[in-house]
């Protein structure tokens, strides 16, 4: 079984999550290895702060990172994975995101040992899991304050109040988007530290719907969308938010509730997107869909370095071909919609379709 995402965290900001939305009582000894886990982990984060407080105060983050964005399951991680084997890219790994406040003292003993208790596979997909395989930031931020999409993993109950509060970000609360801000630049100042000032590259689907504050924070960045078919998506966002809700969950899933939310929240975050990317400007922007990337990969990311103005693609091309001959015999799930959640999403996400170009 994988660690708890949340046994990285501080003790009071466990407690400031547990206050705001609960723990179902069959959960308290999931709950409760989790608290004693982050008072053990305490001693770690404090000497981490210590050691290391002056040399990050002045880390910068330049170049300007590099934002992959899109709906979850659109073929975000696909595009990470193949763009991180570039040597000249850094990037968040599965070590960092999953222990924030303390990975920088983290011994390759501790590493090894992380390694042997992670699963051989994602809880979603047969995607492969090691320590140092690129990540999502979004796993650190649910350890580090009050606003993540992670936090839907283990309080399915408040899923829209999350979804709301921790990517739209709405709430009327400034203080908490000021918090978030500071924890995601300490956190990246973190990796950009240990990546010996790469770029990064990011992914993240939360980030979809934060293009002006990410503007506004790093000024320069780069964003690359990518987007599948929607019923797709939808099939396998379905099974996403119920595997990892069995495995990490403080409160019962429920699939139709999952359903409800997935139609309400897609057309949010892909109008978030399609209103935000004029305001990039030509060079700082790119688009393209899974299907393109499946079909003619080399092709379609030699696309992306031209689109962005990136330097580097011919001596990257051997890591890409690489990459992508070890992956020919990966399979995907076979994941169905019902007959009702397929005739859902076409009524309701109608405009969508139209603007990505999928037929309905």
């Amino acid at each position: 079984m994988m660690l708890h995402p949340l046994s990285s965290s501080s003790l009071p900001n466990l407690v400031r999550l547990f206050g705001r939305y609960g723990c179902a009582p069959r959960y308290l000894p999931r709950a409760t290895l989790m608290a004693i886990a982050c008072l053990l982990r305490q001693p770690l984060a404090i000497l981490e702060s210590v050691c290391y407080r002056r040399k990050l105060k002045f880390q910068t983050i330049d170049p300007p990172p590099i934002f992959i964005v899109g709906h979850w399951r659109s073929g975000t991680t696909h595009l990470q994975n193949l763009l991180s084997q570039d040597p000249q890219f850094g990037r968040v790994t599965l070590l960092q995101a999953s222990m924030p406040n303390d990975f920088l003292l983290m011994p390759e003993i501790v590493a090894d040992l992380l390694q042997r208790l992670l699963p051989k596979k994602r809880l979603m997909d047969e995607v492969p899991v090691s320590v140092d395989a690129p990540w999502e930031e979004e796993m650190a931020l649910a350890s580090t304050g009050m606003l993540s999409f992670y936090h839907v993993s283990f309080f399915p109950k408040h899923i829209e109040k999350i979804f709301d509060r921790a990517v739209m970000l709405k709430g009327g609360d400034p203080n908490l988007v000021a918090e978030w801000r500071r924890q995601y630049l300490a956190f990246l100042s973190k990796v950009q530290f240990a990546q010996s000032n790469k770029q990064l590259l990011l992914k993240n689907p939360a980030n979809t719907a934060r293009i002006p504050l990410l503007q506004a924070m790093f000024p320069g960045a780069r964003f690359i969308h990518i987007h599948r078919n929607p019923y797709k998506v939808f099939a396998s966002t379905i099974h996403l938010y119920l595997s990892v809700q069995r495995e990490w969950g403080l409160q019962s899933p429920n699939r139709n509730q999952v359903v409800q939310h997935i139609l309400r929240s897609y057309p949010l975050l892909m109008a978030a997107w399609i209103r935000d990317r004029d305001g990039l400007g030509a060079g700082h922007f790119t688009e393209l869909s899974f299907s393109e990337l499946q079909g003619r990969p080399l092709e379609t990311l030699q696309e992306i370095y031209t689109a962005l103005g990136l330097d580097g693609f011919d001596e990257a091309q051997p890591y890409f071909q690489r990459y992508l001959t070890s992956q020919q015999d990966y399979r995907k799930n076979c994941l169905e919609l019902s007959g009702q959640e397929r005739q859902q999403a076409s009524q309701q996400w109608h405009s969508i379709f139209d603007q990505l170009g999928y037929p309905i």
